[in-house]
């Protein structure tokens, strides 16, 4: 029979190998630059493959890196050594490069402009030039993803013995993660640091189990400076680290000699980046330029826990630039999943601590689940930390911890499958199958929901048009006609277009298409500007006589005034210089064509133009009247709120009521307390407040928006709604 140490060595063999096979096909599958942060983390390995050296990092500067020039440099560091070592090409880089200017990233909701940049032909393989050097960049990615799947199965090997089953166990989850796989198999310095703290795991693990040595020692301590020197995350492994360190050297004059040697190493290899840091930014860790490129923000809790949803999805697989999703119901399942095993492992953690108090026998392994257990902990502090000061709710800011949670989520999900297995053959099974459906969806995700979101949809131009609309633009473009569902919506609902266009000749420039959903007073309710062909091509690039489907889909927002006759304006324009492509048969200066027509019905309420907006978690906002909506210089917006207490409040907020010229200009405002104040509000009352905002004088034309929200006038502090804002955008008016 095959001895435990030979099976699991098959094992970690099969795991192994499958972890590389789906890594390989997502390296191959996924485009160029589309993986979450590739083209910041691309761009600072060109600038040093390049030899132009760390940059200095200025807010407001565009740059090709980004927030990622702050990033510790040790990943971009070997990109570029092996791309000047082995002289691989990246002279055609901004060939390649081109970024979509009307990209949406973080938002799954739209059908368009989901990708980061323009992709074209020289993408395909084989390929050749800087193509093929970042997809060998990709490459260190997956060998670094290879290693952190052999050091997770190693250190629970050795940290349980006994129980074989769950080192596999654990790494097979780690390899199957789509999510992981998706990461290790694009250019991110992700890899580096979940590869670093495995392995940094792995020789806490040796040290523990096999004693102190100083080569030992000597690997620890080089292995927490790469952790270090990878990501700002690697740094909290080393509380762990100093714990071990100072529990398993025997003698207590060693223990201080190792601990100083072990961080003397971890320091020699990444102080000196701290230190630049100090002498740049007066700051250690380089956050606060950080923050100022990629921007701040104040999270209260209750602003992480709206967020938890996409931070427990994105563990799992939130592709592109957090903008493509497996469908809704896979995420439940895992959901599910998850929280059973979550259950499970409390539970047996629970029997386990029975047992020990009722024999007084106290397991090693106590031990070391707690010290996996405050590893995890830290690192989440960290996140939750980082999370509060910018926008970062993403579960794969974790995967340094991914095989301790993928511990946890074995044996957890062990212990369920034997409670509800009859035999157990069938608690195998039972126990098998998350992993199972996880390798399923590693494998299906790059062709089913990855490669799809970059390519256009395949609709064709119908025979018989739904909506004929002939349309010349310049001699370039031809509207055939368009197809438009409903006819009749409520604020909130959705419009579902689709656009028929035909090419006339070779466009000239890259021009953009722009949609714009209006109401009677030609006010913009929703728009969607982009790039040919759901953003994805250029018009250049568009042939004579192609004819293509443009789909569409424009929320009406909350708060639109209703009743109301909605209708559509569409044309193109070229987003460098503004200009307009003008209409055959059409005056100059109106360069778009109308079309459609849509009834906004008003949603059913108590009060006009009902809405439900919670400020804070006491006060509501449940509809509003504004008029007019179409003023001159010197006229005034009267704006009326009803406002309902949801329970006492504590302080006197005053309403803050602005016209705004995004980001800050005001062109008109009344700011005033309610009557009677706030804390006086009864529960379950509705109060009726009117504001009157007059129009500067010397206000231009155009449209503005209405914004309002409450404050504390002692301190500014604003009431947060629960998307975070600390202000509501109500409705535009137009200034003529």
């Amino acid at each position: 029979m095959m001895s435990k140490n030979n099976l699991l060595g098959s094992r970690l063999f099969l795991i192994l190998a499958l972890y590389l096979t789906l890594a390989l096909f997502h390296n191959a599958i996924n485009p160029l630059f589309e993986s979450s942060d590739e083209m910041w983390h691309i761009g600072m390995g060109v600038r040093l493959a390049r030899g132009e050296g760390l940059p200095v990092q200025r807010p407001g500067e565009e740059t090709l890196w980004r927030q990622e020039g702050s990033q510790p440099p040790l990943y971009y560091v070997f990109l570029a050594a092996l791309t000047r070592g082995v002289r691989l090409p990246l002279n055609d880089f901004e060939k390649i490069f081109h970024r979509n200017p009307h990209a949406h990233p973080g938002d799954a909701y739209r059908v368009a402009n989901r990708n980061q940049v323009l992709h074209g032909p020289s993408e395909r393989f084989p390929w050749r030039g800087a193509v093929l050097t970042l997809h060998l960049w990709r490459l260190v990615s997956v060998a670094l993803g290879l290693l952190t799947v052999l050091a997770t199965v190693n250190t629970v090997r050795l940290l349980f013995p006994d129980r074989p089953g769950w080192a596999w166990g654990s790494g097979l989850l780690v390899a199957v993660n789509p999510m992981f796989l998706f990461i290790t198999a694009s250019v991110n310095n992700d890899a580096l640091v979940n590869a670093a703290t495995a392995a940094s795991l792995w020789v806490l693990a040796i040290l523990w189990r096999q004693g102190f040595s100083w080569p030992r020692a000597v690997l620890l301590g080089v292995g927490l400076g790469v952790a270090a020197l990878a990501k700002l995350s690697g740094l909290t492994l080393w509380p762990l680290a100093l714990v071990v360190l100072l529990v398993k050297v025997p003698r207590l004059s060693q223990k201080g000699i190792a601990v100083l040697a072990v961080f003397s190493i971890a320091l020699a290899l990444c102080g000196w980046w701290f230190w630049r840091n100090w002498t740049l930014y007066h700051d250690p860790f380089g956050l606060s330029v950080m923050l100022d490129i990629v921007g701040r923000r104040a999270a209260t809790p209750a602003d992480l826990l709206r967020e938890f949803q996409g931070f427990r999805w994105s563990f799992w697989g939130v592709f592109g630039a957090m903008n493509v999703l497996m469908p809704v119901w896979i995420y439940w399942v895992l959901d599910a999943w998850a929280g059973l095993a979550t259950l499970g492992l409390l539970a047996w953690v629970g029997r386990e601590l029975a047992c020990a108090v009722r024999t007084r026998i106290w397991r090693e392994e106590w031990a070391i689940g707690l010290g996996l257990l405050g590893y995890g902990a830290i690192l989440f502090v960290a996140f939750l930390r980082w999370t509060a000061q910018t926008f970062a709710s993403q579960g794969r800011l974790l995967f340094p911890a991914i095989g301790p949670i993928s511990l946890g989520l074995w044996v957890g999900w062990e212990a369920v499958a034997r409670a509800i297995g009859r035999s157990h053959r069938a608690g195998s099974v039972l126990q098998a199958l998350p992993a199972l459906f996880l390798g399923a969806l590693a494998l299906l995700a790059p062709a089913l929901w990855i490669a799809p979101a970059y390519r256009p949809p395949d609709l064709l131009v119908p025979t018989e048009m739904p909506n004929p609309l002939e349309a010349t633009f310049g001699d370039e473009f031809r509207l055939l006609g368009y197809d438009l569902r409903p006819s009749s919506l409520e604020p909130g609902e959705t419009v579902d277009l689709t656009l028929y266009l035909e090419t006339l000749r070779p466009p000239t420039r890259d021009w953009s298409l722009f949609v714009h959903l209006v109401d009677d007073l030609e006010i913009i309710l929703a728009q969607d500007d982009r790039y040919p062909q759901q953003g994805l091509v250029r018009a250049t690039q568009l042939r004579a006589g192609e004819r293509w489907a443009e789909v569409f889909r424009l929320r009406v927002p909350e708060t639109a005034v209703a009743p109301a006759r909605l209708s559509l304006m569409m044309g193109f324009y070229d987003l460098r210089t503004g200009e307009r492509m003008p209409v055959a048969g059409q005056a100059d200066i109106q360069r778009h064509v109308s079309f459609g027509e849509l009834t906004l019905r008003p949603r059913p309420g108590l009060y006009p133009n009902p809405v439900s907006y919670r400020f804070g978690d006491r006060i509501e906002l449940v509809g509003y009247e504004m008029a007019p909506r179409r003023v001159r210089p010197g006229d005034t917006v009267v704006l009326t709120l009803y406002w309902r207490a949801l329970g006492p409040t504590d302080h006197d907020y005053t309403v803050f009521t602005h016209i705004l010229e995004p980001p800050q200009t005001l062109w008109g405002q009344e700011d005033r307390p309610p009557t009677p104040p706030t804390s006086q509000w009864q529960a379950g009352k509705v109060y009726r407040e009117t504001y009157t905002l007059r129009v500067k004088p010397e206000t231009p034309p155009g449209f503005y928006e209405v914004e309002i929200g409450l404050y504390r006038p002692d301190t500014g502090e604003r009431l947060r709604l629960e998307d975070g804002q600390n202000f509501l955008l109500l409705n535009r008016i137009r200034v003529q």
